[in-house]
């Protein structure tokens, strides 16, 4: 392919937006920074969002589910059932609760975890199952939800790509026992750092915000606000909380939530319609029915098979044309660590071992114009055609 000059279109681009800006610079002119009013009322508008009474604001995903693992008693000899397609932090939180992650296989139309796979993996051990959304398609609630209810299993979302998702009607914590979020700086919902555990059950979430503050009955802000300094640690805790300069950006984010959404539903539309026709080549990603994409990410499979490429000459291809893309995820068992210490093999999930080699990130965020996205279309056909075999 003849390489000629376009313009860079970046995998992710983010804009804050004027709202956001100014609630930072409010909280920057009151002089209270930690946690405080701005966290409370960012977790009270990301309750009301999803519909869920609880929630307690953490320093990020990766803290949320860890605290969340601790409030439903993860420990030594426990059991958490998780998909091997994720990212490390899914399994950082199983071991740092002190459990023994277990990987069971994926679907692989919507590289969320099997359900089929899940019931095979239980033991007498297993306390919990700890799905993962990835991309913002939502994991099959309603089958995980049967095996939980008949083995009084914990369910317990990983969610940090699926704020903007629902299963029929009703977001991802009013299907789980918990679930929490991301608030990364690419997240559809941004605080630059920052996660929530939001849970219908209030015993969850109080456990989650006790063990975030050392484990104190009383936090900074309300020692101060009520004029009595007194507290108690009943707890061993961590440090985990959200600031309030992390929940200004949160809150003012929230103010264009939904139009930003609105906005990837647009983008996932436009790739969707301009890459179906190359279906043998690739595969885009396809909804479940009942279920509402929150559109995270935009992941195509290559047809391996059917092309003289592989996915690292693929990506590199599409750079040289000035398209950032991306890889969501590479599995855990070719991470070294988890891959040394629990005996992994990719023979074990043919299913996530083969998304491992083919999945592919293209562009996608709110302010990207749809004529970028009929370039990204353009290269990715260009390419395909190419080197078909």
């Amino acid at each position: 392919m003849k390489q000629t000059k376009r313009k860079k279109i970046p995998l992710f681009d983010l804009k804050l937006s004027s709202k956001a800006k100014k609630e930072v610079a409010a909280v920057l002119n009151e002089g209270w920074l930690t946690s405080g009013p701005r966290v409370k009322a960012f977790e009270k508008a990301v309750t009301k969002l999803l519909g869920v009474k609880y929630a307690t604001a953490v320093s990020s995903c990766t803290a949320g589910l860890h605290l969340a693992l601790k409030a439903v008693g993860a420990g030594s000899g426990r059991e958490i059932i998780t998909t091997p397609f994720t990212f490390a932090a899914t399994i950082e939180a199983i071991i740092q609760a002190g459990a023994q992650p277990v990987f069971a296989d994926i679907n692989p139309q919507t590289l969320n975890i099997d359900p089929d796979e899940v019931a095979r993996k239980i033991t007498d051990n297993t306390l919990a199952i700890v799905p993962v959304d990835i991309a913002g398609h939502p994991a099959d609630y309603i089958s995980l939800n049967q095996i939980c209810d008949a083995r009084s299993l914990v369910l317990l979302a990983d969610a940090a790509h699926s704020i903007g998702a629902l299963c029929g009607k009703r977001s991802i914590p009013k299907m789980c026992d918990g679930a929490v979020f991301s608030f990364y700086s690419t997240k559809n919902l941004t605080c630059g750092e920052g996660g929530m555990v939001v849970s219908r059950h209030k015993v969850m979430t109080d456990r989650v915000r006790l063990l975030a503050r050392h484990g104190l009955t009383s936090g900074t802000y309300s020692r101060k606000s009520s004029g009595k300094w007194e507290y108690d640690a009943i707890a061993a805790g961590y440090k985990a909380n959200m600031s309030d300069l992390h929940a200004a950006v949160g809150l003012g984010q929230l103010a264009s939530f939904e139009k930003d959404q609105a906005a990837r539903i647009k983008i996932a539309e436009r790739y969707c319609k301009n890459l179906s026709p190359l279906e043998d080549f690739i595969e885009i990603p396809k909804i479940a029915k009942g279920y509402s994409h929150g559109w995270h990410l935009y992941i195509i499979k290559l047809h391996l098979s059917h092309l003289r490429i592989d996915r690292n000459g693929f990506i590199a291809a599409m750079s040289r044309q000035g398209i950032e893309c991306g890889v969501h995820y590479k599995p855990i068992f070719e991470l070294s660590y988890y891959r040394d210490r629990y005996g992994l093999l990719p023979q074990y999930f043919p299913n996530a071992a083969y998304a491992g080699q083919c999945v592919v990130s293209l562009p996608l965020y709110p302010g990207m114009k749809m004529a970028d996205v009929d370039i990204v279309c353009e290269v990715v056909e260009k390419l395909v055609r190419r080197y078909t075999r």
